[in-house]
C-alpha cells in the first residue's frame, strides 16, 4: 500500500522509543492497527449517513448493528459485551440517541430487564447498510484471490492480540492499584510557572478520571 510504503521509507518504524530493531514488525502491526480503525470509521459512518441521512459515531452504528443482528432484543450489557465496551454509561448513552433517532426502541418487558430492538426505521436502514456494504466494499474483496483463507488467518491473528492486549491492560490495572498510596493514586500536572510536571494526590478513582471512549 502507498502509506505504508512511505512510512517505511521515512523509516518511521526502524528503532523508535517503542520498538527496538528487533521489534520493528510490531510497532509496523500496532501503526496498521491505527489505520485501519480509523478507516473503518470513516467507512462505517459515511455509509450509514448516505443511507439513513444521520451523522452517528461508529460506536453507535456498530452497536445499531448488533441490535438488528439475529432479529433478537438485546440488553445493554450484551450489547456492551458483543463491541467489547466496559464503559456501561457511555454504552446506555449511545443506545438512548440511537433510540430518540428513532432507530431503536426498547422491547416490551419487565422494566428492570430492559432490552432494545430495532423500529421499522432500523431494520429499513440496516437493510440499506449492508446491502450498500456488499456492493462497495464485498464486492472489491471477492475479486482478490484467495480471499476467504486470508480472512481466516487474520480472523485468528487480531482475536489472539485482542486476548493479549486485554490480558497486559488487567496487569496494569492491578499494578496502578497495588501502588496507589493511602491518600489516593498520584496524578501528574503541569506547573504552568515553572513548566515542570508535579505531583498531586488525588482521592478518585483511576477509573473515574479517565475520558470514556463513544
Amino acid at each position: 500500500m502507498k502509506v505504508e510504503k512511505e512510512l517505511a521509507e521515512m523509516g518511521l518504524y526502524q528503532q523508535t522509543h517503542l520498538s527496538r530493531e528487533d521489534e520493528t514488525a510490531f510497532i509496523e502491526f500496532e501503526f496498521a492497527l491505527h489505520h485501519i480503525v480509523e478507516a473503518f470509521g470513516r467507512w462505517s459512518t459515511e455509509l450509514h449517513e448516505h443511507v439513513s441521512g444521520l451523522m452517528m459515531t461508529v460506536q453507535e452504528v456498530s452497536m445499531l448493528q448488533v441490535v438488528r443482528m439475529k432479529d433478537m432484543p438485546k440488553s445493554a450489557a450484551e450489547i456492551g459485551k458483543y463491541l467489547n465496551r466496559t464503559d456501561s454509561a457511555n454504552v446506555l448513552y449511545a443506545l438512548r440517541k440511537l433510540e430518540k433517532a428513532g432507530l431503536i426502541e426498547k422491547s416490551p418487558g419487565p422494566p428492570r430487564e430492559t432490552t432494545y430492538q430495532v423500529t421499522a426505521f432500523g431494520r429499513d436502514v440496516t437493510d440499506r447498510y449492508a446491502a450498500k456494504r456488499r456492493e462497495l466494499l464485498l464486492s472489491l474483496i471477492d475479486r482478490m484471490s484467495q480471499s476467504g483463507s486470508m480472512f481466516e488467518g487474520v480472523n485468528r491473528t487480531l482475536w489472539l492480540m485482542s486476548g493479549l492486549y486485554e490480558q497486559a491492560a488487567r496487569t496494569v490495572s492491578v499494578m496502578s492499584y497495588l501502588s496507589e498510596g493511602p491518600a489516593g493514586p498520584t496524578v501528574l500536572k503541569l506547573d504552568a510557572k515553572a513548566s515542570k510536571p508535579r505531583r498531586q494526590q488525588t482521592d478518585a478513582p483511576v477509573r473515574t478520571r479517565r475520558k470514556a471512549a463513544g
